[in-house]
C-alpha cells in the first residue's frame, strides 16, 4: 500500500476501479459510485468512505468534494461518457484539481483530455511507465496485470530475438511493432548490458541484436503472429 499526502477521490468501483483502489490505504481512499451493486461491492471489500449519488446530482458531488482536500480524483467508472461527464463537472467547481481518467479508446481520450483531464490511461495503449509514475511507484508488473489487462485475450510476453531475424541491426525507432501487428513494446533488455529492464520512455534507440529480449503487450493472435514471423526470418 502506498501513504500519500492527502486523501484520493475514486469515482467508480467497476472493472478498473476495483483494482486501482487497492494501491491505497482504505483510511486515505473514498470511492463515489452510481451503481448500488458496486457500491456494495466496495463495502465488502472493506472500504468505508462510500457515497452513491445519481449521475447528474451536481449539489451532492460538490457536497462531496469539498469534505476534503484530494490530492487526485480517479475517474474510473466502466462508461467511459460517464467518466468525461464526471471530468466535466468536477473541473467546473475546481478546476486546479488533478483528474486520472481511463478509458478503452482514442477516441474518448480526446474527449477526455478536452474536458480537462489531467492524465488519462488508455487501457491498450497505456505504457507500464505511466502507472508507474502514477501511482508512487507501486509493483510495475502487478500493476499491468491488475489494473490494465484483466482482460483474458491480452497478454504480456518477453520474446528474445533469434540470430538473423528481420529485427536483428535494427534501431527501436526504425521500427513499428504498433502498425506491424498491434503491439505495444513497453522496453527491452540489453544481454550485452545485464539484465535490466529498460523502458522505452527513456528515449533510448537501441540497436537491437540476437539475444535482446523485447517486452511487449498485446493481443496473444498477434503476439503469436509476430513470433512466428521472428522465426520464419531467420
Amino acid at each position: 500500500m502506498h501513504d500519500l499526502e492527502n486523501n484520493i477521490l475514486l469515482i467508480g468501483y467497476g472493472r478498473y476501479g476495483e483494482k486501482i483502489a487497492k494501491f491505497f490505504e482504505k483510511k486515505d481512499i473514498y470511492i463515489i459510485e452510481i451503481s448500488q451493486k458496486n457500491l456494495q461491492r466496495a463495502r465488502q471489500d472493506g472500504f468505508e468512505k462510500l457515497f452513491l449519488i445519481e449521475l447528474e446530482d451536481d449539489e451532492a458531488l460538490n457536497h462531496i468534494l469539498s469534505q476534503k482536500n484530494f490530492s487526485h480524483i480517479f475517474c474510473a467508472l466502466d462508461d467511459e461518457e460517464e467518466n468525461v461527464f464526471f471530468t466535466i463537472t468536477i473541473k467546473s467547481f475546481d478546476k486546479k484539481v488533478k483528474i486520472v481518467a481511463i478509458c478503452e479508446s482514442k477516441e474518448s481520450e480526446r474527449k477526455l483530455k478536452l474536458a480537462g483531464a489531467d492524465k488519462v490511461i488508455d487501457t491498450m495503449e497505456g505504457s507500464a511507465s505511466k502507472i508507474f509514475h502514477l501511482i508512487e511507484k507501486p509493483a510495475v508488473m502487478e500493476a499491468i496485470e491488475e489494473i490494465l489487462f484483466e482482460d483474458e485475450d491480452i497478454d504480456i510476453r518477453e520474446i528474445e530475438i533469434p540470430p538473423n531475424s528481420f529485427l536483428e541491426k535494427k534501431h527501436i525507432k526504425d521500427i513499428n511493432l504498433k502498425k506491424l501487428y498491434n503491439l505495444i513494446l513497453i522496453g527491452l533488455i540489453d544481454k550485452e548490458r545485464g539484465d535490466s529492464f529498460v523502458f522505452i520512455t527513456k528515449g533510448i534507440n537501441h540497436k537491437i541484436d540476437a539475444g535482446d529480449i523485447l517486452v511487449i503487450i498485446g493481443y496473444k493472435e498477434d503476439i503469436k503472429r509476430f513470433i512466428k514471423d521472428l522465426k520464419e526470418s531467420v
